[in-house]
C-alpha cells in the first residue's frame, strides 16, 4: 500500500506539470463609476476562456484559489450595451499569471448600465380603492405623514414614469377598525431604486353605520290660500345611513323637508319634495316617495 501511494503521488506530480489546454470561467471585474452608473441587469461575473498552462496552474484557476479577477474598464458603461468576446483577447491575456490565452469563447457579453439620476413624487393614498367591511365608512381624514418621496435609480426607467405622483395602495381588504399603518412605496424592480423614504404612515378612522329612518310631517311653502290644490298626506319618510353608536341621538325634529309649490308640475299634478336640512352625521339621505301627487278640491 505505500508503495502504491508513493507511486500515485509520483505520478501526479509528474501529470500536473506538463503543459495542458483546457477550457475554465475566469472571474473578472467591471471597472466604472458607480457613483454616476448603476448597473439594470447583473452583469457577467465570469468569461469563458480556453488556456494553456501547467496542470498545477490550471487546477488553482479552476477553483478560484488565490487568482486576481481581470479588470475590464468601462470607459462609457451606458453606451456599452455588448462586448465581443474576441475584443477582450489582449486585456485577458494580458492580466493573466501563468497561463496562456489561447481563445474567449463567449461570442457576445451583454450589458445593461445606465446612468444614476434622482426624482421627486407627491405622495397621495389611493382613497377611492380602500377596502371597507359591509357597512362600515371612513368617517375622518386620511392622513399621510408624508408628502414628497424622492427616488433615486436608473436615469430611463424613471423618465418612463409618466406621473409626478405616487400613489400609496392600501392593500388589507374589508377593514373594520381603525387603520394605522406604515407602508412601503411599490414600484417595479424595487431594488434598482433608493427611496427617501422609503415608506410612509397612513391612517383614518372607521365606523359602522346602520340604515334607519324617520317620519316627519312635510313643511309647505307657497301654496295656494284658497286651499283648491292640497297635498293629502302630510307625512314623509326619509332614509338614511347613520354611525350605529349615534343611531339613538337621531330625531324627527332634526330634519326638514320642504313642499314647495313653485317645484309642482301642473302638467301631471306632482311635486318634488325638497331635503332642506338634516343633522350632520348622516349620509345617503333620501326620501321613501320624493314625489307627491297633488289633489284639487273641484275634483
Amino acid at each position: 500500500m505505500l508503495s502504491i501511494t508513493v507511486a500515485a503521488i509520483f505520478w501526479l506530480f509528474i501529470a500536473l506539470s506538463k503543459q495542458y489546454d483546457t477550457t475554465i470561467a475566469y472571474p473578472v471585474n467591471w471597472q466604472f463609476d458607480h457613483e454616476l452608473y448603476i448597473v439594470v441587469d447583473e452583469l457577467p461575473e465570469k468569461i469563458n476562456i480556453n488556456v494553456q498552462g501547467l496542470g498545477w496552474n490550471l487546477i488553482r484557476a479552476s477553483s478560484g484559489f488565490n487568482i486576481i479577477p481581470i479588470p475590464i474598464v468601462l470607459n462609457n458603461p451606458v453606451a456599452s450595451k455588448k462586448l465581443a468576446g474576441v475584443s477582450l483577447t489582449n486585456r485577458v491575456d494580458n492580466e493573466l499569471e501563468d497561463l496562456k490565452l489561447n481563445y474567449v469563447l463567449d461570442d457576445t457579453l451583454y450589458l445593461n448600465i445606465d446612468q444614476r439620476g434622482t426624482r421627486s413624487f407627491a405622495i397621495y393614498v389611493d382613497s377611492a380603492n380602500i377596502s371597507l367591511d359591509e357597512n362600515y365608512r371612513i368617517i375622518s381624514a386620511i392622513t399621510c405623514e408624508v408628502n414628497l418621496m424622492e427616488l433615486e435609480g436608473p436615469l430611463s426607467m424613471l423618465n418612463n414614469i409618466k406621473s409626478d405622483s405616487f400613489l400609496i395602495s392600501i392593500k388589507e381588504q374589508q377593514i373594520n377598525n381603525d387603520f394605522s399603518e406604515q407602508i412601503e412605496f411599490e414600484i417595479d424592480r424595487p431594488e434598482l431604486f433608493l427611496f427617501r423614504p422609503r415608506s410612509a404612515h397612513v391612517s383614518f378612522t372607521v365606523a359602522e353605520f346602520v340604515e334607519s329612518e324617520r317620519e316627519l310631517v312635510l313643511e309647505k311653502i307657497n301654496f295656494p290660500n284658497n286651499n283648491d290644490i292640497f297635498i293629502v298626506d302630510t307625512l314623509c319618510t326619509i332614509l338614511f345611513l347613520v354611525r350605529k353608536d349615534l343611531e339613538p341621538t337621531v330625531s324627527a325634529d332634526s330634519f326638514r323637508i320642504i313642499a314647495d309649490f313653485n317645484n309642482a308640475s301642473l302638467l301631471d299634478s306632482t311635486l318634488m319634495l325638497d331635503i332642506n336640512s338634516y343633522p350632520k352625521d348622516i349620509i345617503d339621505v333620501r326620501l321613501a316617495h320624493p314625489q307627491l301627487r297633488l289633489q284639487y278640491s273641484y275634483q
